[in-house]
């Protein structure tokens, strides 16, 4: 995860959980006004989505700029790849085993 992505999830947190929390405590222990509480916490929603969507667009952005993978996680990636292609293969030879084994007992119950 990219720096820039997680410096955002930090902050949308902290204005989309933070600053909603905090009004609503001064509206229940200081008599704070409900409406301009109900204000501060539509905008501070309004403002981690923002912030979220573009903290996101950029961090993608970076991530294609980057050039995406290094070449460790692409041998590795190419390493698990190879070994599924394996695993499928050794599966399907199971299948047909089984598939004789069913057409034996077919015949054998017949």
């Amino acid at each position: 995860m990219s720096k820039t992505l997680t410096a955002t999830a930090i902050f949308v947190v902290a204005i989309g959980f933070g600053i909603p929390a905090l009004t609503l405590y001064y509206v229940v222990h200081y008599a704070f006004n409900s409406i301009i509480a109900g204000i501060i916490i539509f905008i501070s929603i309004a403002a981690a989505c923002v912030l979220g969507i573009v903290g996101m667009a950029i961090s993608t952005e970076e991530i294609e700029h980057s050039g995406g993978l290094s070449s460790s996680e692409i041998e590795k990636l190419n390493m698990m790849r190879a070994h599924q292609r394996a695993t499928l293969e050794e599966m399907d030879e199971i299948i047909n085993l089984l598939k004789e084994i069913r057409d034996l007992l077919k015949s054998v119950g017949e």
